[in-house]
């Protein structure tokens, strides 16, 4: 691999660590109790929700994962990793955003807007050679 460091804004590094350290709390409380992360979800109640197998798990799962390559970033300090980690997050934040319009859930489709914006803002500041 080649050393792709570079000049990475300090906003930048704050935002990523910051939301890998949230993601891995929310995604540990997900796991340890669901109720008080997602007691008001609709699908909640239904047979298997809390299941790995299942919607907890998936969120689980898709939440550690994405903190372990964010933080794997982080501490390699690789640009084209970094900007690679912020496209992970512009995807999958978009999505939310999308999936909780779709599902009426607006305060979180604004949530999910907003650290899309940010992530594509701070994509377009990491300059790669």
């Amino acid at each position: 691999m080649t050393d792709q460091s570079t000049n990475i804004p300090k906003w930048i590094i704050i935002y990523l660590w910051l939301t890998a350290i949230l993601t891995v709390a929310f995604s540990l409380l997900g796991y340890f109790k669901p109720d008080a992360l997602l007691g008001t979800w609709d699908a909640f109640s239904a047979p298997g929700s809390l299941s790995l197998a299942g919607p907890v798990g998936l969120f689980v799962a898709r939440n550690l994962g994405t903190a372990a390559v964010n933080i794997f970033a982080l501490i390699q300090k690789n640009a084209s990793m970094i900007k690679l980690v912020l496209l992970l997050r512009l995807v999958t934040d978009g999505f939310d955003c999308i999936n909780n319009l779709i599902g009426g859930n607006i305060p979180i489709a604004i949530f999910g807007g907003v650290m899309c914006l940010i992530e594509i803002f701070a994509f377009s500041k990491i300059k790669t050679s």
